[in-house]
């Protein structure tokens, strides 16, 4: 197959916000908003590509020769060029692209006439296991009974897999988990996410009073860079760990896979984009790694992880092997849904099928996006 001349004419970026109903909390804060970043790519040959998440920042700004006038199949060099400045002899910066560069990956896709999860590799499987992100704090007057009801209505509308905040206090948490369990019963899986509240000592006391609620894994108990911590609650406790949501590619390899330092690994493409993803798929299977995406954004997004985890290898190929499975969050979001034309939702097994038409195989609603857009951003 020969590949097409195609040049890169054009970077848009939108910047998206939409106000939320009421507020939600978790252990960091509250939020009555959500936000995202679309990042459209126009060509020469009249093909357009898109991502969500980050677009290289300053770096694009100050040097759009680093992706204007180049083909989208050179996505591994603008990659590496869009790479922040380090020392003459080291890589200080990683790259945080992940929207352009998941734009890249569409317009290449698109160009070929083959789905992405094509130029991953795959695809291994037609449909890819979600679990349901919900359960945030939210002005209840028995925070309890009020997740407790949440989790039960998650449960009707099929998901398997549910996951909750946490990070609220060894006390309140406990409480909070032991009625959600009760609630959701022993059949229904359930996930706790801390959003790094804790230091290593409470964490490791509040991990063994979660065990018995038989959690499948425990996402971002410490700061992500507590390297020590997470491995002294690795060798303690019974709870999976998962993380790396917030950390570029380079960090995710030295800091997370090759020292094994969690169970489960939760990249967000929004920061490492699909080449990073590439990079990581192999090694966390040599390292015997579960892969588990991170997706706080829109339905684009979700488009692009199902692709790369549709090419992605089992961690082992036996029966008892969990399957692999991505984050689908089902909190309310304003225009999550809306900037496609297509519905992405799970069917009867709580699985979302991998589109199957060329790029990213979604179409992006330009007057949905614009109607959500606070600010736009054109390079050159």
């Amino acid at each position: 197959m020969s590949i097409p001349r195609i040049r890169i004419t054009g970077v848009r970026i939108h910047k998206l916000e939409g106000k939320l109903s009421r507020r939600i909390g978790w252990s960091l804060g509250w939020t009555d908003r959500r936000t995202a970043t679309l990042v459209e790519v126009s060509t020469d040959a009249g093909l357009t590509g898109w991502g969500d998440g980050h677009f290289g920042g300053d770096t694009l700004l100050r040097s759009p020769e680093l992706v204007i006038g180049r083909s989208p199949f050179e996505v591994e060099a603008i990659y590496e060029d869009l790479r922040p400045p380090g020392g003459p002899q080291a890589r200080r910066g990683s790259p945080v692209c992940g929207g352009l560069d998941t734009a890249l990956w569409d317009l290449a896709g698109q160009a070929l006439g083959l789905p992405v999860s094509r130029l991953l590799g795959g695809p291994r499987r037609q449909a890819v296991d979600a679990y349901c992100t919900a359960l945030y704090r939210q002005d209840w007057n028995d925070l309890a009974e009020g997740l407790a009801a949440e989790a039960r209505a998650w449960q009707r509308l099929g998901h398997r897999v549910l996951k909750m905040k946490i990070g609220y206090g060894p006390e309140t948490d406990v409480r909070l988990v032991r009625a959600v369990r009760e609630a959701v019963g022993g059949d229904t899986g359930l996930a706790v996410d801390a959003n790094c509240a804790y230091d290593a000592a409470t964490a490791l006391a509040l991990g063994r009073r979660l065990e018995p609620f038989d959690l499948l894994w425990w996402e971002e108990p410490l700061l992500a860079d507590d390297w020590e911590g997470y491995a002294r609650l690795r060798a303690s406790l019974r709870i999976p760990l998962a993380g790396g949501e917030t950390l570029a590619v380079d960090e995710l390899l030295r800091h997370y896979v090759q020292p094994r330092l969690v169970d489960i690994l939760q990249p967000e493409i929004e920061i490492i984009g699909l080449t990073g993803a590439r990079r990581l798929t192999p090694l966390c299977w040599l390292n015997r790694i579960r892969l588990m995406p991170h997706n706080w954004g829109t339905a684009l997004r979700t488009a692009a992880i199902l692709h790369w985890m549709s090419a992605v290898p089992p961690v082992t190929e036996a029966l008892a092997s969990p399957p692999l499975m991505f984050e689908l969050d089902r909190t309310e979001h304003p225009f999550r849904d809306a900037v496609i034309a297509e519905r992405l939702d799970i069917d009867a097994q709580g699985r979302l099928a991998v589109p199957n038409r060329p790029g990213l195989g979604v179409t992006v609603l330009p007057e949905a996006v614009a109607g959500f857009r606070k600010e736009l951003i054109a390079v050159p």
